[in-house]
């Protein structure tokens, strides 16, 4: 892994490492000179939806430790000038660089967008890690590195906000198509399959349909990387996202009883919000979790399902 370093506007490389960020023996915290200045920036150098999702609390919470800082997040520029070269990394998204406006719209701890910043940047790769615990989350990690406490970052689920505008025409579709009962989301990429062995096929089709037969008639808002009729899997369904844009998917996912899915980021952002089923993928858990969640495995299934 390569650790950068973004300042003045640059991105920079700075080393080859095992693994990113600090172990936390070595001490190493962002400098006061920094925290006194009160004006920061929250960027990552990942860019689809769930990466910027499972950080975007920081705002909030840096609000709260800081209550006259400015918080900021690089505009979809500024991340096309730093990391244009990458763009097909995230090659799902046509501009991946656009999905920081999906997360921080409407945010009212962020003071805005920026296409240009001065100085360092402390993203990402600025962490402090357990070296005998992968599964800390990435969020607890930063901000231990921004010098919280244990306690001022408990309440780091994601966070997102919503214009009325956006409500109004999520509650609308919720309406014309599940009317006042309760209804899940589902959610299924392509990591359904095994991508030539990557993922255990025949474990997440199985874990899928024990998910959904345990939600019996319950109606699902769903998008799937196929037409349903073409997977091995049977649920009651009730409106198709694909074409819905993006921010109102979220915004219908978090009225949801419960969303399902493949191990994917975009559950990730509403798991403040609505009760999130994953079929895991990663072994074992790393830093992208969020501990409000359910990951689904062939080990553990019979018992998480008790929570569905």
């Amino acid at each position: 892994m390569i650790f950068w370093r973004v300042f003045d506007n640059n991105l920079h490389t700075v080393d080859e490492v095992d693994r990113l960020g600090f172990e936390q023996s070595e001490g190493l915290r962002v400098p006061d000179e920094y925290l006194e200045q009160k004006e920061f920036t929250v960027m990552r150098t990942a860019h689809g939806v769930g990466d910027w999702g499972i950080i975007s609390a920081m705002p909030r919470l840096i609000k709260e430790k800081f209550p006259d800082s400015r918080v900021y997040v690089p505009s979809p520029k500024l991340l096309e000038k730093l990391f244009g070269e990458m763009k097909s990394n995230w090659g799902t998204w046509d501009n991946p660089f656009k999905n920081v406006n999906y997360i921080f719209d409407n945010n009212p701890h962020v003071d805005g967008y920026k296409d240009y910043i001065s100085g360092e940047i402390f993203h990402d790769h600025y962490r402090i890690y357990d070296k005998n615990n992968k599964a800390i989350p990435l969020t607890k990690q930063m901000l231990k590195f921004w010098q919280f406490e244990d306690n001022e970052y408990e309440d780091y689920y994601p966070d997102l906000y919503f214009s009325d505008e956006e409500k109004e025409l999520g509650d609308d579709i919720i309406k014309r198509f599940a009317g006042k009962e309760d209804f899940g989301g589902l959610l299924i990429t392509n990591r359904f399959e095994s991508s030539g062995g990557r993922y255990d096929e025949e474990s997440n089709k199985m874990l899928m349909n024990v998910l959904l037969e345990k939600c019996g008639d319950l109606p699902f808002f769903y998008w799937t990387y196929k037409n349903p009729k073409d997977l091995p899997i049977k649920f009651n369904r009730c409106f198709d996202m694909r074409n819905v844009p993006t921010r109102i998917q979220l915004y219908i996912r978090t009225r949801a009883k419960l969303n399902i899915g493949t191990h994917c980021g975009f559950l990730d952002c509403v798991s403040r919000y609505s009760k999130v089923f994953q079929i895991q993928r990663v072994f074992p858990l790393n830093q992208n979790i969020v501990e409000a969640e359910y990951y689904i495995n062939k080990d553990n299934y019979k018992e998480k399902i008790e929570y569905v």
